[in-house]
């Protein structure tokens, strides 16, 4: 259909069907009739059906307007509340359906179908008067092409008198009135060609008196004006006919402040003139039946784009980007093969039409045969396509509406032979698809096109493209201060810059925020940004009469197939900050091709950012804040709470195995970890070999993502996920010297196995916070902790763990000068560990004796356990547990002398540490370095290194290795210190 709503598979009626009225009267008795060309009614053999109240006359609309299309539930809450939905719509929804399929219900066939997202009128098409109406209207023009004008007339007057009002009246709903406005625009077209076809049968005395009350009812319409004109001239009134001109004329001025049109001015002349033209003989054919002549075209100047807004700011670039592209030096554009397209994509609410409008204006001059505009209403009205679009843009640059062909290949013909010779440019915005902008393309290289669409339109061929991201900080509040006023903006600088984040850069949030700050001079601008803190409120405070962010987010959602918009509302989740692809396939249960597709396709709406992350570590997706508090309102409406928690389990469970599997790659082996059994969820391993190529960057770029985990698996009740994960992620946190992350996650992990009684989480969480508390000096306070650990784990029968604690408190205990109690707890610990056959816990326990041992000065017995340490380590193939072992032999050489062998163990310790990402052993390796060069006399490179090492160790927070660098590098006495510092290269 060409006009109506009312469904995809109506084909026009065939010139020989049957009158609307002979069809209903002939047809079964039994059948509904929907008649929505007026007050909305529904009939069955003759007899009125009533409806109920208006909340079911509401989704019925919704329904017939769009009869066996699928309407998606969501559409219809929005037909019925607008923006302002009830926490119970959809089972509202739900109530009024089945009291429509009670009432409704003819034979055993369901008039209203449930058909996934939503519901479907099935309803013959014959059998609703919109689509009568849209029939006898292309019989009319067909008619009217074939040069049968009177049969034409009477077809349109036949379509006419099905009407019985204004569409749907009475049905206040924004989404069922956009419908009915389409529907009378359609009527008054008919209208305005019925009586075009009456003048040309002569019949101006007849429709002077209709024409008056049409243009009394639509003053500002200019065809009904002309063809009143006309008609008074006709009959012989000239008077009046130039009397009708000069009212429009003063209307147009005092109400617009424009003059009439081209058209209505030329037939002014005309009149004066006495021009030939006008009779009614110049009109008519020779011969009755004979096809007419065309009437004289009057070709008009088309000056279609929308105004202009007074508070755009910035763009600078793209707006110089789009003239560039639009005006190229004259000669190019005279040998131009095709016309010049700029196509611009952006998130929803990026400003991309505003844009392109700004930019239309500014070429406008070079484009002096006009300027073609049309909104193709982008997801809002999926169904207004080129076709329809270029039979208007036909009709603007003066094509009678009955010349203009039905078929899409002859009117695409027409419309490119008539832009042909012109210069005219075409904004196309809000499109879905390049088809769309294709078909509207001239073939002219002297038109320019300029389409916007969310999605990024790289398959139209030479066209330029422009992503247009957000306003910057400066524009954004610059954007407020003009919409606000510079004295109101000035008063709270710092309202207004939070108001501008909060509002993303958006330019339509911004405008909503502004607009309501105008609306409420008494408000200062520090209480709508209180208002917009509270993610779950925050986009139905963006909401301002017409205005409303969440409608363009829900355009994008609802155009997403089932699978795509699951995993939109799962990636909601998440508190990460950021996140990587794979993280899809664990929500959604799939294959990693398969949710790869998926966020593709989310990042293809527009719904989600991609950015390519750290080198190796794949791209990095990421919610617009905005954007996170709708998913997660559809997270909350939409995804059952059984399945929102078993979409956290796997994906928790994933971080788990992943973080796991970095670290046996790391060290070799489950070395120096205890783990619970909280359940895993495994990443093929071929992808996860990929993945973890390099396991410390991998953990470096997820390291935010791994805090996020924890403290959700704990906000969420899941104590073993959490302290697992905590205890796992200690080996970045402490190579990185990433104390605050390691403090928040081992205490939240120790809170949450608390108030579970998690014996085994309990003593993992104490052992984390006593590494901690010594890595920072505060060796009273980690005693505290490895006291508490070591009574758990003993209890627990755990050797693994029992040794890793007893190693830590002899670290402690020869820190704080209780040599001998040190020695008893590594040898205690040294037994513990081979029992559970600890490799590394084994070689941890070896270096700190050993470091103990050099601190005596006892270098023999100091070598005897590096050697062990240093074979346990490559036994079990970690690079990364040997760098401490190098280290310890770099200050054994250097203690005795052999600065050659000291400098190649801290070169290769320094490589290593590099390597991984370990920032404390880094600064052990140039530590050592530096008093290596000293003892060499190069006391510049000496200095070089031992300063890189002290910027270095302020970096990690390590106050006790910043403090013992520092003494190096101010006292050159001290080269021969009497021991390196504790390694602390994981917990």
């Amino acid at each position: 259909m060409s006009t109506s709503t009312c469904g995809t598979d109506a084909a026009p009626a065939p010139a020989d069907s049957p009158a609307p009225a002979e069809a209903r009267q002939s047809g079964p008795r039994h059948v509904m009739q929907m008649r929505l060309l007026g007050p909305m009614e529904a009939s069955l053999g003759g007899e009125p059906m009533l409806l109920g109240g208006s909340r079911q006359q509401t989704v019925l609309a919704a329904l017939a307007l769009e009869a066996n299309r699928v309407i998606p539930l969501d559409r219809l809450i929005r037909a019925v509340w607008d923006d302002a939905p009830p926490s119970t719509a959809r089972s509202q929804i739900h109530i009024c359906i089945s009291a429509l399929r009670r009432i409704l219900a003819v034979g055993d066939a369901p008039v209203i179908v449930t058909r996934s997202p939503g519901y479907l009128l099935a309803l013959p098409q014959d059998n609703i008067d919109a689509h009568w109406f849209d029939s006898l209207v292309t019989r009319g023009r067909t008619a009217a092409g074939q040069g049968r004008t009177a049969a034409a007339a009477d077809s349109l007057r036949e379509a006419l008198t099905l009407w019985r009002g204004p569409a749907l009246s009475g049905i206040p709903s924004r989404i069922v009135q956009a419908g009915a406005t389409k529907l009378d625009e359609a009527r008054m077209a008919a209208t305005e060609e019925r009586i075009r076809l009456d003048l040309r049968l002569g019949r101006h005395h007849e429709i002077i008196g209709e024409l008056h009350a049409l243009t009394a009812a639509e003053p500002f319409r200019e065809t009904p004006q002309a063809q009143l004109m006309l008609a008074l001239y006709r009959s012989g009134r000239q008077a009046e006919a130039l009397e009708t001109y000069q009212k429009v004329r003063a209307t147009f001025a005092a109400e617009l402040g424009i003059e009439p049109g081209e058209e209505l001015r030329k037939l002014h002349h005309d009149i004066l003139a006495g021009h030939a033209r006008l009779d009614l003989a110049a009109q008519q054919g020779d011969h009755a039946g004979e096809r007419a002549p065309a009437p004289v075209e009057i070709v008009t100047t088309p000056r279609q784009l929308p105004g202009g807004v007074h508070d755009f700011v910035g763009r600078t670039r793209e707006l110089a980007r789009i003239r560039a592209a639009l005006l190229p030096e004259p000669d190019d554009a005279a040998a131009a093969p095709a016309p010049r397209v700029m196509a611009v994509s952006g998130r929803p609410g990026a400003g991309k039409s505003t844009l392109a409008v700004r930019a239309a204006h500014e070429v406008s001059d070079a484009f002096g045969d006009g300027q073609l505009y049309a909104d193709l209403g982008g997801f809002r009205d999926p169904a207004r396509g080129a076709h329809e679009v270029m039979g208007g843009f036909l009709r603007a640059l003066g094509v009678a509406a009955h010349v203009i062909p039905d078929d899409a290949r002859e009117r695409t013909e027409l419309y490119r032979s008539r832009l042909a010779a012109a210069r005219v440019l075409i904004v196309i915005d809000n499109a879905v698809s390049e088809q769309q902008v294709t078909r509207l393309s001239p073939g002219s290289g002297r038109c320019a096109v300029i389409a916007t669409s969310r999605s990024r339109f790289t398959g139209l061929p030479g066209a330029h493209q422009l992503d247009l991201c957000v306003l910057g900080r400066k524009e954004s509040e610059e954007f407020l201060t003009r919409v606000l006023g510079a004295e109101r903006a000035a008063a709270d600088p710092a309202a207004l810059g939070a108001l501008a984040r909060r509002c993303g850069g958006l330019p339509l949030a911004l405008r909503i925020a502004g607009a309501r700050l105008a609306a409420r001079a008494h408000w200062p601008v520090g209480r709508l940004v209180e208002r917009l803190g509270d993610e779950d409120q925050l986009l139905g405070e963006l909401v301002h009469g017409e205005l409303h962010f969440r409608g363009c987010l829900q355009e994008s959602y609802e155009a997403l197939d089932p699978a795509a918009r699951g995993l939109f509302r799962r990636l909601a989740l998440l508190e990460a900050p950021d996140f990587s692809g794979w993280i899809a396939a664990a929500l959604c249960d799939r294959s990693l091709l398969e949710a790869e597709d998926l966020l593709e396709a989310l990042v293809d709406a527009r719904l989600i950012e991609a950015a390519t992350g750290a080198r190796g570590q794949g791209t990095r997706y990421r919610f617009p804040d905005l954007v996170r508090a709708y998913a997660r309102e559809r997270l909350r409406q939409e995804e059952p709470q059984p399945e929102r928690r078993a979409a956290l389990l796997r994906t928790l469970g994933t971080w788990l195995a992943l973080a796991e599997e970095a670290h046996r790659k790391e060290y070799g082996g489950d070395f120096l970890l205890v783990h619970g059994d909280a359940p895993r969820w495994r990443l093929p391993k071929a992808f996860t070999d990929r993945l973890l190529r390099r396991p410390m960057a991998w953990l470096e770029s997820e390291r935010r993502c791994l805090t996020a985990a924890v403290l959700q698996a704990a906000d969420h009740q899941l104590p073993e996920h959490c302290w697992d994960l905590a205890l796992t992620s200690t080996t970045l946190f402490a190579a990185g010297g990433h104390f605050a992350d390691w403090r928040q996650t081992a205490s939240a992990a120790l809170g949450a196995t608390e108030q579970y009684e998690i014996p085994r989480g309990r003593a993992a969480s104490h052992y984390s916070l006593g590494s901690l508390h010594t890595a920072q000096g505060r060796l009273d306070q980690a005693a505290a902790h490895f006291d508490t650990a070591l009574g758990l784990f003993t209890a627990l029968g755990d050797d693994r763990g029992a040794g890793l604690v007893l190693t830590a408190l002899g670290e402690v205990s020869h820190g704080l000068g209780r040599d001998a109690a040190a020695h008893r707890q590594w040898a205690a610990g040294l037994r513990a560990l081979r029992r559970a056959g600890d490799r590394i816990g084994q070689a941890r326990v070896l270096c700190a004796m050993a470091r103990a041992r050099l601190a005596e000065g006892d270098c023999p017995r100091a070598r005897r356990h590096l050697v062990k340490a240093l074979g346990a380590c490559r036994s079990a193939g970690s690079s990364r547990a040997e760098a401490p072992v190098r280290l310890l032999f770099g200050q054994l050489h250097l203690r005795t002398g052999r600065l050659g062998s000291a400098e190649r163990g801290f070169h290769w310790a320094l490589r290593v540490a590099r390597a991984d990402g370990d920032r404390a052993c880094e600064v052990r390796a140039l530590h050592g370095l530096g008093l290596v060069r000293r003892g060499q006399g190069r006391p510049g490179p000496a200095r070089t290194a031992l300063s890189q090492a002290l910027e270095l160790a302020r970096q990690t927070g390590d106050r006790e290795l910043t403090e013992r660098v520092g003494r190096s590098l101010v006292a050159p006495s001290q080269a021969g210190e009497r021991s390196c510092p504790p390694s602390h290269d994981s917990v």
